[in-house]
């Protein structure tokens, strides 16, 4: 069936037309300059993230260690194409993926705040001081960005804090701005707009970062029900397609046949149902088939396959993708009312989208079974484990430790923490016991 919408709306990651930045200025310059310095981008080969590590300090749940003792180390995050955060609840694996959604944001200055609090609609906080470990005002927040961008590899490393709680304007102030390990006039009053100092090729580093967060998605732990019917709207082309709750999905799956024939394919040979469009009273209805049964309306499904198609949708997209600007995308639980037997061809997905090296995906996650799949196929040949970070967030007593598991080419990893998908063992040990205590119990 053809696309239901003759015009087709921007998607993500589609290039923008050819133009002269003669007459544009502001931020529609930056965007349309970005094109120019993307395709130099694409002419370098190899594994190109804009964002390659993110180093931080006094964030959230992370301790404040470097602010009295500078040999502290930073909470590191190295980034590869497929990167996996696991942990206990409230560890702090989400603050983890939100932080990096607003860096890159604070690299394109979406907004009057240097690390903004509000990200593709998402209110991430209310205040900076919510950014704060344990809301403690009289800390700070460091951070320390590894960057590959057009004008080569950078390093930002600047340190932000509140200045008062009586100050009306409670956007945080700079004590630190350096940039490559030299240090820039910190500005007096709250740091505006953009985390990058006034550096040679500030303005075409801002664009990149803008186009982006532009071409990256974040997908909520929480995805919206689906509509059943796609609607066509005028988009800002600068706004995501596909937002956190996972909103603009039938949209996109409407603007674009190939993707959806390759969804419905998928789902067909690994969930034993397909999708399809109907016409109904003028209006293209998305409908879901099982055999030779009759078709039900999306809306009539579980909540499994509501949580599952935006999921779906992106690592489709990104497996299929052509040039692209290397996106950052963020998957937070994708395994959310998912049978446990779609984990781990859930983890080939990201698995294909690794192997293409066009970008990052970061996933968070307590599936074993998607986990699993990733150490067979590291053991198996098929997936080098340089494409792949493991990380485990600790909740330690003195607050959250982000800690990397080594990946060896055997699938086996170094260090794992105690305790970690510990459970399914647990239980069955606990279940032969009993078992043999029943059967002692009969026999005597």
């Amino acid at each position: 069936m053809p696309s239901l919408f003759k015009h087709q709306a921007l998607s993500v990651g589609a290039g923008l037309p050819p133009c002269k930045l003669e007459g544009i200025t502001g931020r529609d310059a930056l965007i349309l300059s970005a094109e120019v310095y993307i395709l130099r981008r694409r002419s370098h080969p190899g594994f190109n993230p804009m964002i390659r590590t993110l180093g931080f300090d006094g964030y959230r749940s992370f301790p404040c260690r470097r602010q009295y003792d500078r040999s502290q180390p930073f909470q590191r995050l190295d980034l590869a194409p497929l990167t996996l955060l696991i942990g206990r609840n409230n560890a702090g694996k989400s603050s983890i993926a939100a932080l990096l959604h607003q860096v890159l944001a604070g690299l394109a200055g979406i907004n009057s705040e240097a690390l903004p609090l509000d990200v593709g609609g998402h209110a991430v906080a209310e205040s900076f001081q919510d950014l704060l470990h344990a809301r403690d005002a009289n800390t700070f927040l460091e951070l320390d960005i590894g960057l590959n961008t057009v004008s080569g590899e950078h390093r930002l490393n600047t340190i932000l804090y509140l200045h008062s709680l009586l100050d009306e304007d409670l956007r945080p102030w700079a004590r630190l701005m350096e940039w490559d390990g030299q240090a820039y006039p910190i500005p007096e009053g709250p740091l505006e707009c953009c985390l990058i100092p006034n550096v040679p090729h500030q303005n075409e580093i801002q664009a990149e970062a803008t186009r982006t967060l532009r071409d990256s998605v974040w997908l909520g732990p929480l995805r919206e029900p689906l509509p059943e019917t796609a609607r066509h709207v005028n988009r800002d082309p600068q706004e995501q397609m596909i937002r956190l709750s996972g909103a603009g999905i039938i949209t996109f799956l409407a603007e674009n046949e190939t993707l959806f024939k390759a969804l419905s394919s998928w789902l067909h040979e690994h969930a034993g149902f397909s999708l399809r469009w109907e016409k109904n009273l003028d209006l293209w209805r998305l409908k879901v088939v099982r055999g030779n049964a009759q078709s039900i309306s999306i809306t009539q499904v579980g909540a499994g396959v509501h949580q599952l198609l935006p999921v779906l949708t992106l690592a489709l997209y990104r497996k299929m993708q052509g040039e692209t600007t290397p996106y950052l995308d963020v998957v937070q639980q994708p395994e959310l009312h998912l049978h446990d037997a779609l984990q781990p061809v859930l983890g080939d997905l990201f698995i294909d989208c690794a192997l293409r090296k066009r970008g990052v995906t970061v996933v968070e996650t307590h599936a074993e079974g998607l986990l699993l799949r990733v150490r067979r196929r590291i053991a198996e040949g098929r997936l080098s484990p340089d494409l792949v970070a493991l990380y485990y967030v600790d909740d330690a007593p003195k607050g959250s430790e982000l800690r990397r598991i080594g990946l060896r080419e055997n699938g086996d990893v170094d260090d794992w923490p105690q305790g970690v998908f510990f459970e399914s063992f647990a239980e069955v040990k606990a279940l032969r016991t009993a078992q043999r205590k029943g059967h002692r119990a009969i026999l005597d």
